[in-house]
């Protein structure tokens, strides 16, 4: 018979060639699942690069809504202190790494202050270019920006509501009283300048302020301290130029002057001085003179006709005696 001893099977190997040994196949495996979370997770990055999509969800809602907030509240304190805000100071202390997402986020901002405060966001005009060397530097740049770049807060309550102290008064910082003789001043000075053609020259704005007691002092300080900070709060120009070895001092309207007196400002504020005795005559010079429409002038008739190119204007009374006192003090 044959032997019963059974031939003992060979071992099997349990790691052909053919196949990985567990240690690669756990890596393979590793390597394919982070690529996958890479697919699956949307970097920062991303999110930042297109913020003005759907891409971010709530969370990217979210974050637009809190970035707005913070600008609110910067928008509040820089008008507090009266200084404009800047675009670049806008993207580096309120919107940090979204800077792509600042058009989002303005326009947030502008619905809460329209909505909440009964204010918005007005840019300001670029600095005007008074002096020939400041026209010829302007021509000569071609990469210049039609943008300032700059904006203030202004307010969108309906006009009947701008005249009501109860409604709209006067900051009370420092106090109430300084606000009042400091908004009262400044729009002065800037009717002044306006109805003069938009460049009054210092000499004529000493004797307009001498009329008044305030050539030399304020119930705020020193004329010229005031003066300074008018200039430094952008209501005016000082604007300082030399021609044959001879220096004249003017002054301009400043762009934050423009935005919140502006020519039809001016025309309220002369009409509210003349009070009862503002009629129709009032109306047409203030529209020649602020360039302006004598609806905007505030009357309520129709608008005066046009005049014919290159017939002289006859001078009012008012400014034929004007023009001789100026001519007797000069002499």
């Amino acid at each position: 018979m044959p032997s019963g001893r059974k031939r003992r099977a060979e071992p099997v190997d349990d790691y052909p060639d053919s196949s990985p040994a567990p240690a690669a196949q756990a890596t393979q495996q590793k390597q394919r699942g982070t690529q996958q979370t890479r697919r699956q997770q949307s970097p920062a990055s991303d999110a930042e690069d297109f913020v003005d999509g759907e891409e971010g969800g709530e969370s990217d809602d979210a974050s637009i809504q809190q970035l707005a907030k913070n600008l609110v509240r910067y928008a509040l304190s820089c008008e507090y202190a009266r200084v404009p805000l800047r675009r670049q100071d806008i993207s580096t202390k309120v919107l940090g790494s979204r800077s792509r997402a600042f058009r989002k986020v303005f326009d947030e901002a502008q619905d809460m202050l329209q909505d909440i405060f009964g204010m918005e966001l007005v840019e300001l005009e670029k600095k005007e270019k008074v002096t020939i060397s400041q026209k010829r530097a302007a021509q000569m740049s071609q990469n210049a920006s039609k943008s300032s770049g700059q904006w203030i807060l202004k307010t969108v309550l309906p006009k009947k509501y701008l005249n009501d102290p109860r409604i709209l008064s006067p900051p009370r910082a420092p106090t109430i009283e300084a606000e009042a003789q400091y908004v009262g001043l400044y729009s002065m000075v800037v009717s002044l300048i306006l109805l003069a053609g938009g460049t009054l020259p210092e000499a004529k704005l000493d004797r307009y302020l001498k009329r008044l007691n305030a050539d030399q002092s304020t119930p705020l300080d020193k004329t010229d301290k005031v003066l300074a900070r008018m200039g430094k709060d952008g209501y005016i120009i000082k604007v300082k130029e030399s021609q044959g070895g001879e220096e004249s001092i003017d002054y301009v309207v400043g762009p934050r002057g423009k935005a919140e007196v502006g020519a039809e400002g001016v025309a309220a504020f002369v009409k509210r001085v003349y009070g009862e005795e503002a009629d129709d005559s009032l109306h047409q010079r203030l529209a020649r003179s602020l360039g302006i429409s004598e609806r905007g002038a505030g009357e309520a008739g129709p608008a005066t006709q046009k005049r014919n190119r290159g017939r002289p204007r006859q001078p009012d009374n008012n400014e034929e005696e004007e023009q001789d006192e100026d001519q007797s003090e000069e002499d």
